[in-house]
């Protein structure tokens, strides 16, 4: 009992968990109450000649301590606050009954005191079990394993009761019943406790996937919040094209666009509502799109892939890539006199990241802010991708730079973009 009583308590005064104090205290109580019959001398050198009081005040105490592990375990307050305020009320009863006993020693015999310890155990036994049969209501092993082990301690001390006020003399000391109850009483307790620990943690553990839930499904209706507000601001540019076209009155381009337009805006809308797609169907849409975007640059330009064939089946976020190539086509190469080149190019940084860069030799970022073009408009859809991107994993990233001099590319721009598989 002494090395079963050490463990709760040195676990209370970590977690500070009443349920670790109150059980910790209840086996030190048995434990003292146990010691009288172990080592009567402890008794009288310590409080002379009123071992009894003593005796039967730490067995109230005991029970004291143990209606209160009682309500830490099995949460009577939570799941039947009624039965739980009569709980409250029967520990005060116990400690009334320790001055009480302390009184009536002073005033009546020894055999006087026990009968009256007697019937007050039998009470408390009749109450035991009605308050069994109230918190069997609660869903749980523990509440099991807590009406097992009290049971069996009950009927072993009113065993050992039984045989120390009746004339049925046993050849050992009758205690014996009532201490082989308290030690398994007290290891069935423990593995409620067990259980009650467990119980916690997959609690814990489930109330952590509700929130890991919770927090992907707040993501995901925040890219499609971003995606739904990127897509019209797509379609708008395209439909403005067709518009201008009409407006030419080229009847001819006008319907090659619409038609090249009513294909690509179909797989726009299709992949729209998903969070990753493969890469060979971005690329099939990055490609018709700039076919499109061919059309309206005068002059045109050229560009080209370069990807690794097992990249293609990798999955990434739906229109990525477009926000950064209409502002590499309408801010970079729109103004560019001469040879216009785009470049995309896809590669395995490692095993796990993804490598995209998008190049254009056109006029540069510095000089598009003098040019003063109107990339109010794309900055949002620029914004709103970069946020999909970097809430796909924590590791994707994305950052663009100018050219250095003296390269093919000088002065353009370069937009590099790291994604995580």
């Amino acid at each position: 009992m002494f090395v079963i009583s050490l463990y709760p308590l040195l676990v209370y005064f970590r977690s500070r968990n009443r349920m670790f104090l109150f059980y910790g205290l209840y086996v030190v109580c048995l434990l003292f109450y146990f010691s009288y019959y172990g080592s009567i001398l402890f008794y009288k050198e310590f409080f002379f000649n009123r071992e009894p009081i003593i005796f039967y005040g730490v067995q109230f105490l005991a029970y004291f301590f143990y209606i209160s592990f009682m309500r830490e375990l099995l949460e009577t307050k939570k799941f039947i606050p009624s039965w739980d305020k009569v709980l409250k009320v029967t520990r005060l009863v116990f400690i009334g009954f320790i001055f009480l006993i302390g009184i009536l020693g002073l005033i009546i015999s020894e055999r006087e005191l026990f009968f009256v310890v007697t019937v007050l155990l039998v009470l408390i036994t009749v109450f035991a079990f009605v308050s069994y049969l109230v918190v069997y209501k609660i869903e749980a092993s523990q509440v099991k394993l807590l009406i097992l082990g009290s049971c069996i301690y009950v009927i072993m001390a009113n065993a050992s009761l039984f045989y120390s006020s009746s004339n049925h003399k046993l050849p050992y000391d009758s205690i014996i019943f009532m201490e082989i109850g308290a030690i398994i009483e007290i290891l069935i307790f423990a593995l409620a406790i067990g259980n009650k620990i467990k119980m916690i943690s997959e609690e814990k553990n489930k109330a952590q996937i509700n929130l890991m839930q919770s927090s992907i499904e707040a993501s995901e209706l925040k890219i499609i919040a971003l995606k739904a507000q990127m897509n019209p601001h797509f379609i708008f540019n395209v439909l403005n094209s067709i518009n201008n076209y009409i407006l030419k009155n080229d009847i001819e381009k006008a319907s090659d666009y619409l038609t090249k337009f009513s294909k690509l805006i179909r797989k726009v809308l299709t992949n729209s509502t998903k969070n990753t797609i493969p890469l060979s169907q971005e690329l099939a849409i990055i490609k018709s799109y700039i076919e499109l975007e061919r059309l309206r640059i005068k002059g045109g330009f050229s560009f080209s892939f370069e990807q690794t064939e097992d990249l293609l089946i990798a999955e990434i976020p739906p229109l990525c890539l477009q926000p950064y190539i209409e502002n590499a086509i309408w801010h970079g190469l729109n103004h560019k006199k001469g040879d216009k080149q785009l470049l995309i190019r896809i590669s395995r940084l490692n095993e796990e990241i993804i490598k995209i860069i998008i190049i254009d030799n056109g006029v540069g970022r510095k000089k598009a802010l003098e040019l003063k073009n109107s990339i109010e408009n794309n900055s949002f859809g620029s914004k709103a991708t970069r946020e999909r991107i970097l809430a796909m994993h924590p590791r994707n990233c994305l950052f663009i730079e100018d050219f250095k001099k003296n390269t093919i590319f000088d002065p353009g721009t370069k937009v590099t973009i790291h994604l995580h598989k």
